[in-house]
């Protein structure tokens, strides 16, 4: 982040939202809210004497809310830019960060702005999101946490400074339960599998018993998915390491109000039995969704969404990385949730993708469009509501109009169309006519 922030060629509007995006490939026109922040970032040197002086505490989001932070303050400690910013719900205006700030950086009069940038082709790269359903209560009880949130625990920069503590007490747990698949391949939930469960149980299990021998870990799953380059391996290591990984499925959970210990009931797999067994923390690998911001900028830029609820690609399997629209590219988990290795590929196979056209400033296209017939329209916009590129639209007259630069010629709004009041030029219906008389010739 540092290097890309120091580049000559980059700039970074963070905080910042896209609101609309209009436009084709090589003209986009892009509207950008930058969201106040009430700290003038010429000025604000990331001192951190505003911080120190503030009085309100916050729950701290970059900590998964394990932690707590200043009213104002930097995001966290690697953010980029290292600059303050005002929780302005939150905030009393008891005006102290005004008086500690050397820079004179504060300012209260800042509001949202909208900056206007000429693009030629955009990446989406919005990440994404983590189920937090009542499940195994979540949200209820308090040891019972989710795997970002032992990933923030376990961190050095982390509420616990790396050391694994429970937030009840915080106590090191030494009975331990991991359950996969929490909210996903679920005909209730989400039906998909979000890939990276396995084997971050595996990677975050191991982490506890390297620093803690006499930890006694269980993990609980419907199937250990740990495919991939060498984690089959990881996988076995963390078995010889006495983590034990047991097939079946989490029954009741109930909290002990004295010791905030944790009552598990679950059957494995091969049993008739239901066993109990007591924990002192329950770890949730809960299901991967896609971001709010994948929601919105779907919306935005016009690209169409799978069933899973995450951005369409041309191909799943072939073409990855390009959306219907010329120009918009994917990158991560926006497109569906991937290992690091997979989002590092798809990252570098978008950015190369996109620079294509840039570098040779041109992009061409077979105009191979759709194209209305007036007089035969009946008005009845089947079209619009077939067309998969929303590349069809009415004009002032109440007419069909195409849009020839989002339309792909797939053929979709002429399939449909009763009227037979729109074809795709170079395939229309006299040309095709004329190919089987020439080839089926009638003899007189």
């Amino acid at each position: 982040m540092l290097e890309a922030d120091r580049h000559k060629n980059i700039e970074i509007l963070s905080y910042s939202e896209v609101v609309n995006v209009e436009g084709y490939i090589g003209n986009f026109r892009v509207k950008v809210k930058r969201k106040a922040r009430f700290v003038n970032e010429s000025k604000c040197t990331g001192c951190g004497s505003c911080t120190e002086v503030c009085p309100i505490y916050l729950p701290n989001y970059f900590d998964e809310y394990l932690s707590a932070r200043k009213c104002i303050d930097i995001a966290f400690a690697q953010a980029v830019p290292a600059i303050s910013n005002i929780e302005r719900d939150s905030c009393v205006e008891c005006f102290a960060c005004v008086d500690a700030c050397d820079t004179e950086a504060i300012d209260f009069s800042q509001k949202d702005e909208i900056v206007e940038l000429d693009i030629g082709t955009i990446i989406v790269a919005t990440g994404w999101d983590l189920y937090q359903g009542d499940d195994y209560g979540y949200g209820i009880y308090d040891n019972v946490i989710t795997q970002i949130q032992l990933e923030r625990i376990l961190a050095p920069n982390g509420p616990t400074y790396g050391h694994l503590k429970r937030p009840s007490d915080r106590k090191r747990p030494k009975r331990i339960l991991f359950i996969n698949c929490v909210g996903s391949r679920d005909l209730k939930t989400h039906e998909y599998c979000s890939v990276v469960c396995c084997n971050l149980s595996v990677k975050n299990s191991k982490l506890i018993m390297s620093e803690y021998p006499d930890s006694e870990i269980l993990v609980s799953y419907i199937d250990m998915r740990c495919g991939g380059k060498m984690y089959e391996e990881y996988y076995r290591r963390a078995r010889d390491a006495g983590i034990l990984f047991i097939k079946g499925l989490i029954g009741k959970i109930e909290e002990d109000p004295i010791t905030k210990n944790l009552k598990v009931q679950f059957e494995p797999v091969g049993t008739d039995s239901v066993v109990e067994m007591e924990f002192e923390m329950v770890i949730l690998s809960s299901a991967s969704l896609p971001s709010q911001g994948t929601n919105e900028i779907a919306s935005v830029m016009n690209i169409e969404k799978t069933p899973d609820g995450f951005l369409k690609e041309v191909h799943a399997r072939l073409d990855p990385i390009n959306t219907k629209v010329p120009g918009i590219y994917l990158a991560g988990s926006c497109q569906g949730q991937k290992s690091i290795d997979l989002t590092v590929s798809q990252a570098k196979g978008a950015a190369s993708t996109a620079n294509i056209p840039m570098k040779h400033e041109q992009y061409t296209m077979e105009l191979i469009r759709a194209q209305p017939i007036e007089e035969r329209c009946a008005k009845c916009y089947k079209c619009i509501e077939a067309c998969p590129y929303g590349a069809i639209s009415v004009n002032e007259n109440g007419l069909i109009q195409v849009d020839i630069i989002s339309c792909r010629g797939c053929g979709i709004c002429e399939a449909s169309c009763p009227s037979k009041a729109i074809e795709l030029a170079h395939y229309k219906d006299n040309q095709y006519i004329a190919y089987i008389d020439e080839l089926l010739p009638i003899e007189d």
